[in-house]
This record gives C-alpha cells, sequence and structure tokens, in this order.
C-alpha cells in the first residue's frame, strides 16, 4: 500500500509541477482585443514605404466614444522636431552621417467603408484625430483604415536606418490609451521609452524589392514567399501591446529552444554569436522560473545598429552593433529580455511612471546572476558598483547645480538624460535591494510573482506593484515606496 501511495504522490507532485509550467492559451485570452492589420511595401533602396492599417477596434472603456486618437511618432524624426528623439548630446552618435530627416504623410481615412477627414493635435501633429459615423459603444467595434507613407531617416535609433540594418518600430498609427475619460496624448521624449499602448493582435505583412534581405519581427513569421515579383514576409503576433522588425541583408541566424521557446538569434559580424544566444535562452528560462511562464512561442534578439545598448518590443529585443565587450553585450541582453514580463505582459505607463517597468527591469537582471553563477558576476558586487555610480553623480550634480531633485518621475520632468537615467535605473536597483533586504528573499521573489500573476495582460500601476509586496509580506510598504520615489531618502 505504501508503495502505491509513494507513486500515487509522485504522480499528484508531477501534475502540480506540469500545470505550474502550463502555458496561458493565447488565442482563448486574445479573442476580445482589437486587432491590427497592416500592409508594407518597402524600397530597400530609397528607403522609404507605401503602407496601410486596417484597425478592428473595440472599446473596451465605459465610455461611449465619438472619436479615436492616434500616436504618430514617425513625426518626432521629422526636421525641426528632432530634439525630442535623441538629447543634444546624442546627435552625432545617432545620425553619424549628418542630421537626416523623415517624411511622414497620412493618406486616405475611412470609418466602415465611409471617407473620413481627418485632424491633427499635439506637438508636431504627433496626434491623430479620427471622427466616427456613430457613437461607439462599449464593447462594440468599429473599422478604421488608413493609408500611411513614410521616408525613414539614416538614424541609428527605433525608427531609421544605420550601415548595417533598418529599424522599423513605432511607424505605424497605434491609437491612444482611453482612460479615466480621455486619450492619453503624452509625446515622445528623448528621455526613456515614452511610450504606452494597451494589448492587441497584431497581423503584419511587409514586401521588399531584394531576395537578400531577411526580416526579423514580432511574432510568429507566418509564411515567406514571392506575390507579384516582391518579396513577402508575414507575421502574426497575438496578445501584444506593440510591434517592431529589423531588417538586413547581412543577417545570420541561430536559434535554440528554451523549453518550447523558439529563441532566435539575428546578428552580423559576431565571434560570439552561440555565447549571445545562450543569453536569451537562460534569461528566457529564469525568468519563466521567477515571475511567470513566457506564453509566447517566439523569442528574436536582434543585433542592430541602435544608438543605445538595446531595446525592448514584444517578442523582440534590439541590441546595439557598438556594445564591444562581450559580457556587456549579454547583460543588455538579460536585461531586455526581462522586458518582456516588466512592460511586454504587465505593462505600464512608462512615460508617467518610467521607474515601474525600468528599475524592475534592472533589478531582475542583477537577479539573473543570483541563478546563474556561471556568469562570474556578484550580486553584491553590482550592487556596490550602482551605488558608488549614484552617490557620486548626486555629489557631482550637487557641485555644480546646488541642488538635484532625485524623485523619481515622469520622462519629460527629467533636467537631462543622465538625471533620468540615474534616477530610474541606478536609483531604482537601490530601491528594489533596500526592499530585498526588508522583507526577506522569500517574500520579496513570492511579491515578484504575485505582481506578474495579478496584472499580466494589463496596465499596472504603482499601487499595484506596492499591493503584491504587501500581500507577500504582510507589511506596509506605501511610507516605504514614497520615500524612494519622492526623493526622500538619502543614499550614503
Amino acid at each position: 500500500m505504501k508503495k502505491y501511495l509513494a507513486l500515487f504522490l509522485v504522480l499528484i507532485v508531477g501534475l502540480s509541477c506540469v500545470a505550474c509550467k502550463k502555458k496561458d492559451n493565447i488565442s482563448e485570452i486574445s479573442k476580445d482585443l482589437t486587432n491590427y492589420e497592416i500592409s508594407l511595401d518597402l524600397d530597400t533602396v530609397s528607403l522609404s514605404a507605401e503602407a496601410s492599417l486596417s484597425l478592428d477596434y473595440i472599446n473596451s472603456s465605459e465610455d461611449k466614444l465619438n472619436e479615436l486618437k492616434f500616436h504618430l511618432y514617425p513625426q518626432f524624426f521629422k526636421e525641426n522636431a528632432t530634439d525630442l528623439v535623441v538629447s543634444s548630446t546624442k546627435l552625432n552618435d545617432a545620425y553619424p552621417n549628418g542630421m537626416d530627416y523623415s517624411e511622414f504623410e497620412v493618406g486616405r481615412v475611412r470609418v466602415s467603408g465611409q471617407d473620413k477627414t481627418v485632424q491633427y493635435q499635439g506637438e508636431y501633429d504627433g496626434i491623430l484625430v479620427v471622427p466616427l459615423s456613430n457613437a461607439l459603444l462599449p464593447d462594440e467595434r468599429v473599422d478604421i483604415f488608413i493609408e500611411f507613407s513614410f521616408q525613414l531617416p539614416n538614424c541609428e535609433h527605433r525608427f531609421g536606418y544605420g550601415e548595417n540594418t533598418i529599424n522599423l518600430a513605432n511607424f505605424y498609427p497605434i491609437v491612444c490609451v482611453y482612460e479615466n475619460g480621455a486619450f492619453d496624448e503624452s509625446g515622445y521624449n528623448s528621455n526613456g521609452d515614452p511610450f504606452y499602448s494597451e494589448l492587441a493582435n497584431y497581423s503584419v505583412t511587409i514586401n521588399l524589392d531584394n531576395a537578400d534581405y531577411v526580416v526579423a519581427g514580432t511574432g510568429e513569421k507566418t509564411d515567406t514567399r514571392m506575390v507579384d515579383g516582391k518579396y513577402q514576409t508575414c507575421f502574426s503576433a497575438k496578445l501584444v501591446r506593440d510591434f517592431a522588425m529589423v531588417l538586413s541583408d547581412e543577417f545570420e541566424v541561430m536559434s535554440k529552444r528554451a523549453g518550447d521557446v523558439n529563441v532566435e538569434y539575428y546578428y552580423f559580424s559576431d565571434g560570439n554569436a552561440s555565447e549571445h544566444l545562450e543569453a536569451g535562452v537562460d534569461a528566457i528560462e529564469t525568468f519563466s522560473d521567477l515571475f511567470g511562464q513566457y506564453p509566447y512561442s517566439t523569442f528574436s534578439i536582434v543585433k542592430t545598429d541602435f544608438i543605445y545598448g538595446g531595446m525592448e518590443y514584444p517578442n523582440l529585443v534590439m541590441i546595439s552593433a557598438d556594445i564591444e565587450d562581450s559580457d556587456d553585450y549579454k547583460n543588455v541582453i538579460i536585461h531586455e529580455t526581462a522586458h518582456q514580463w516588466w512592460y511586454g505582459m504587465v505593462g505600464n505607463d512608462e512615460y508617467t511612471y518610467p521607474w515601474l517597468d525600468e528599475a524592475l527591469t534592472e533589478y531582475s537582471t542583477l537577479l539573473f546572476y543570483d541563478f546563474n553563477s556561471d556568469y562570474n558576476l556578484s550580486h553584491s558586487e553590482m550592487l556596490d558598483a550602482s551605488k558608488s555610480n549614484y552617490t557620486l553623480f548626486v555629489t557631482v550634480y550637487q557641485d555644480v547645480l546646488g541642488d538635484l531633485d532625485t524623485s523619481m518621475r515622469a520622462v519629460d520632468e527629467y533636467s537631462s538624460e543622465p538625471e533620468y537615467t540615474y534616477c530610474t535605473y541606478v536609483k531604482g536597483v537601490l530601491m528594489y535591494e533596500s526592499l530585498y533586504q526588508l522583507i526577506g528573499k522569500d517574500d520579496f521573489l513570492s511579491g515578484l510573482k504575485n505582481y506578474f500573476q495579478d496584472n499580466k495582460y494589463t496596465n499596472a500601476t504603482p499601487t499595484d506593484l506596492i499591493h503584491s509586496f504587501e500581500k507577500s509580506s504582510g507589511s506596509e510598504l506605501e511610507n516605504f515606496f514614497s520615500s524612494w520615489i519622492e526623493g526622500k531618502v538619502v543614499i550614503r
């Protein structure tokens, strides 16, 4: 009897483990979302494109809507707007061949088959306003069709091209988040990732005139074929909050499984490609164990011409080709992979609360090394470096300016890029380390799992984060967080 009881217990434990690691049903969860269908014809010589967006929008609010508003992020890459794309200290890096600008135009717009006259609002006409024919009630849907075209700038940024790659991110009209009775119309900013979006489903087709180009993109690559003399690549991505692509005629591709996730590495000129792919695989596996299962079937790591270290998009991360040290390169891969949890699945208003995803992602990177000793990076050494760098930054700024606001705030409220970086990333790491020490390892890790499980596939707020750690620790933590966020904590 004991033998059979033991076998029964083993079976139960085994089934429990399977249940814990069972992936979410993406198709089922994504049924009631807005659908984006994008078709893009890109000329790889002139770097110009003709495109269209067919939008099946669902009103998920409790209000009736008489119009929809869209972010037009490419408007900020046009002449006279580039001060919002990168800071003045980064212009030479972003534009190595001299200043260059985009062109972006919206053509025909139709609502439920009827042509509409649109309006533009916001700085540099960054908001497209589309009037609806009839008031859209809660849970009702409406079809919007938008033709648009653009000329890519020679800019090593999210939207532009460099010597080796073409970056197509934030290139299409995307619906502004509607909450609290209004559309969020926050514009572009050179600090951080000034974006805020809802989860949606994407079907994207890109047609090229050159067969040498390989395309990496968000979601699954569903088809590649010749159509009317064009080289067509199709993607399907469900339950994601954005869509991005990177193209190159120099890409090599290698892949490896992380459980049932296909991790692909798109690269050029990389003698450590296998190690860099392995870092992505380890990151997917580690963060799935620490926070919750990565539910998508693909994850792409893409080496590209990019001004900063890296950039996260759903199912795809950009890694700068300018990073020469292999350990630094791996570190960026790990950080950007953590964003698949903190921004990708658990979203937030990155414009207003940049620390909410960036600080947690940076500390998650530090946690990665605790569970992967083969990378030979010490938690304590990295923490000491963060503390010394932050205190030096504060000292220097106070010596120069006489005072420094160390609060953690919206991206447009920082006077410089270094101020944003140190208050968001570096101070953020110190905040989470202080919390880790306060409530202990087990409650801290349990809090992260709570935060993920309770807020995945939504847009979370600071209150949601605080509540998750309060639930795991049984402690009142609002004053702890407010002291750090408001800049009251003195770090020595």
